[in-house]
This record gives C-alpha cells, sequence and structure tokens, in this order.
C-alpha cells in the first residue's frame, strides 16, 4: 500500500515514469525470446504508471525488444519503419493521454523520432477524444483546444475555445489562449491584443520598447555566418543568458549589441549569485520565465520583468527559450523578428558565454524526455515561420524548410538510432 501512494505521488514526474519503462525494457531485453507469451516487467511498469495491460500493448513492446541493443548489434534495414507501423496501427483508446506520452517519450529514449512524433499524435488524438465525451472536465477541453492547434483545426480549436469559457476557464487565460490561437491561425487582429492578458507590471514599458520596431532574437548556437553587423543595425538586440562583460558579444557573429536577455532558472541563479547590477545596467530588460528566476534577484532590478508563461495551455511540457521568448515578443507587436544562430537543437555546440565551458558538445535527449519537447517546439515555430510571424538567417529558414518530418530525420542523426537503439 505505501508503495503505491508512493508511485501516484511520483506518476507527475516525466523523468521517474521514463525511467520505469526504461527499467522494465532493460531487463525484458536480458530475457526475451519471440515466442515469450508473458512480458512480467513491462505489467508490472505499467501498473505503476496507472494504466491497463493490454494484448496491442504487448505487441508494440514485443517490436520495441525486437530492435534491444542487448540482442541486436546492429539495426536490420526497415527496423524503424516496422517500429513505427505498429505504433501507427494502435487504436487510440487503448492508453490515456499521459500514456501515450510515456511512450512517445520512450521512443526518443530509444533513438527512435519518427516513431515518437507518430505515439505523440495518438496523445494529441486522445486529448480530443476526451474532451468530445459529455462532462468533460476543463482541463480536458484546454489539451482539446490545445491539440486541436497543433493540428492545424483552428475552427475546431475555436469551438474548444468556447467551451473553456462556459466551463469557468480565467479570463486572462482565455484571453491568452485566444490570442495564441490566433498566432497559431495566422491571424493579428487588433482585436486580439497580447496586452490584454499579462500579469507583469513591466508589460507596458516593455512593450514601448518593443512595439513596431525591428527586433533581432540571437540564439547561441556556434555558426559560422558572420551576421554580426546585421544584428546590430536592428532597433533591438535580444540575446539568452547575458552575464556582462565581452560573453555573447563577439562582432562578427552574435553581434555588440544587447538590448534584452532572457534568462531561464539557471541563468537567473548564477547572475542572481554575484553582483548583477553591472549586468542590468547595460541591458534595457532582462526577462525571467518565471516567478523563481524573478525570486533570485534580491533586491529587484526596475528593468527586470518576468513573462506571463503559456504553460498552462501546453500537453505537460515546456518551452524552449526560444520559442518562450517569440512568444512573449508577439505580444507586443514588433515591426519584424528575425532569428539568428537558432536551428532547434540540431547543433549542439554554444558560442561561449551561454554556458561557462563555452563551446562544448552536449546531448539533448534527456532533455526532450524531462523537460522540452522537440515536436511540439518545432511545430510552434514552423508555425509562427509559416504563418509570417517571424523569419531568420539562412540555417533558421533551412531548419524550417525541413518540415517536422525533415526535422526529425536530421534529429534522428543527430542524437537518435542510426546503427543500432540507444539502449
Amino acid at each position: 500500500m505505501l508503495g503505491y501512494l508512493t508511485d501516484c505521488r511520483k506518476r507527475r514526474d516525466r523523468w521517474w515514469r521514463y525511467h520505469v519503462l526504461k527499467d522494465a525494457y532493460i531487463q525484458d531485453s536480458a530475457t526475451f525470446s519471440p515466442e515469450q507469451e508473458t512480458l512480467a516487467r513491462l505489467s508490472k511498469a505499467v501498473r505503476r504508471l496507472g494504466y491497463p495491460m493490454t494484448e496491442s500493448l504487448q505487441d508494440f513492446w514485443r517490436e520495441l525488444l525486437d530492435v534491444s541493443a542487448a540482442h541486436c548489434s546492429e539495426l536490420a534495414a526497415g527496423a524503424s519503419e516496422r517500429v513505427e507501423a505498429c505504433a501507427d496501427s494502435l487504436d487510440i483508446s487503448l492508453l490515456p493521454v499521459s500514456g501515450w506520452l510515456d511512450l512517445f517519450r520512450f521512443c526518443i529514449g530509444l533513438g527512435l523520432f519518427q516513431s515518437a512524433a507518430t505515439l505523440r499524435d495518438k496523445a494529441l488524438l486522445r486529448m480530443i477524444q476526451d474532451a468530445s465525451s459529455p462532462g468533460a472536465s476543463l482541463s480536458e477541453l484546454t489539451m482539446a483546444c490545445y491539440a486541436s492547434l497543433e493540428l492545424g483545426e483552428s475552427h475546431r480549436a475555436a469551438e474548444w475555445l468556447g467551451k473553456m469559457e462556459s466551463s469557468g476557464c480565467s479570463a486572462q487565460r482565455f484571453s491568452q489562449a485566444r490570442w495564441f490561437s490566433a498566432l497559431m491561425s495566422g491571424a493579428n487582429e487588433g482585436g486580439v491584443d497580447g496586452l490584454a492578458w499579462g500579469s507583469s507590471l513591466a508589460d507596458p514599458g516593455f512593450g514601448n520598447l518593443i512595439r513596431g520596431r525591428r527586433i533581432a532574437v540571437v540564439g547561441p548556437v556556434a555558426l559560422e555566418m558572420e551576421s554580426g553587423p546585421d544584428i546590430d543595425g536592428y532597433d533591438v538586440v535580444v540575446k539568452f543568458g547575458y552575464r556582462g562583460g565581452e560573453r555573447g558579444r563577439d562582432p562578427r557573429f552574435q553581434g555588440k549589441r544587447v538590448d534584452v536577455s532572457y534568462y531561464n532558472n539557471t541563468q537567473a541563479e548564477t547572475l542572481a549569485g554575484a553582483d548583477f547590477s553591472p549586468v542590468f545596467s547595460e541591458l534595457r530588460w532582462g526577462v525571467c520565465h518565471n516567478r523563481k528566476g524573478c525570486s533570485f534577484f534580491r533586491p529587484a532590478p526596475d528593468n527586470l520583468r518576468q513573462l506571463t508563461s503559456l504553460q498552462w495551455f501546453l500537453p505537460d511540457t515546456h518551452l524552449n527559450a526560444g520559442p518562450n521568448a517569440l512568444l512573449d515578443l508577439l505580444r507586443f507587436r514588433p515591426s519584424a523578428i528575425h532569428v539568428f544562430n537558432t536551428d532547434l537543437m540540431l547543433s549542439s555546440g554554444r558560442f561561449a558565454g551561454y554556458r561557462e565551458k563555452g563551446n562544448e558538445e552536449t546531448d539533448y535527449t534527456r532533455s526532450f524526455i524531462k523537460t522540452h519537447d522537440p515536436v511540439l517546439q518545432y511545430r510552434i515555430m514552423h508555425r509562427l515561420w509559416s504563418n509570417g510571424f517571424i523569419k531568420g538567417d539562412a540555417r533558421f529558414e533551412y531548419v524550417m524548410a525541413l518540415g517536422l518530418e525533415g526535422y526529425l530525420a536530421e534529429l534522428q542523426k543527430a542524437y537518435g538510432a542510426v546503427n543500432r537503439a540507444l539502449f
């Protein structure tokens, strides 16, 4: 009984859920044979995660075990495609939303990105199915609204939005979801004002800087394009994690200027641990992703601001720094946004200054599983790009032109199972 209660508390932790499946997979891989009728470890794992074992789920698990690195030293031709076809054949009623997201993250861990995306789409369809049932909760209606937007069904999303309002969605969240829906649908009506739902007293001042201006958003990817002079020619230059001095201000590749810097919680804590006043004296605004980030700065500088998060609207994930900043900036109606040095994690090198050691290589698989859903990040960025709200340098334009399937193929090359499964 104690173990059951402990598992109930842990179920909200994505990383714990992933490891429940990973541990079962590793143990099953060691003893698996095609004739094996029962998969006791998988049965125990899904019970811990809170959903039932089914024959279809066992069949899919066998497909995954068949490509395990424990007894498959090299992926046979077509092995990944067979896993994807099996994933595609699964009925969306088989698992709750959380179950589909578990399998999505697990396949990322195995290094099968296209199969992962197929399973994730099952989660989106299940969100819509759940909200279509009589008596659907506000949470279910919210998930269905987001799912419809991501799948490009803007008219259906508008219906869910109306049901959210009548089911008690707060005025601020309703306005925020309506604004996001307009962006994802390609609309930019004067009636959908991002200032209407902001929660920060600093929003008007920040808006005065951004409104009607040409914005350069400069990411940390260490590209060899000498974009610095072009970046410095924009009205406002936005960067990430700026800690003062010359770091992040290479005149050839990044541009000398930094007007606005966005900080995640780790970056905010690091900066606040030293004398941060010289940094904020160089910035026009510093922006934290949430209240925790702002709380590290004591006393808070006058030009520190917290963005209004969209996380409540997303399906159990967090936005990356880039999408977070772009959505925040778009609230204030800039005349143009141009993205530099960004390729949505296809390159893992970083310019010196983004992290303490500079340009080391990093495997982002853990981040994809634990925090930042790569399919969601790409689809949102791609929608903003295709709707004309953002454009970018040659590298960014190349990544956007790939489309989701091409982007997943590139992620597969960078992080996925090329010759064999990752474990």
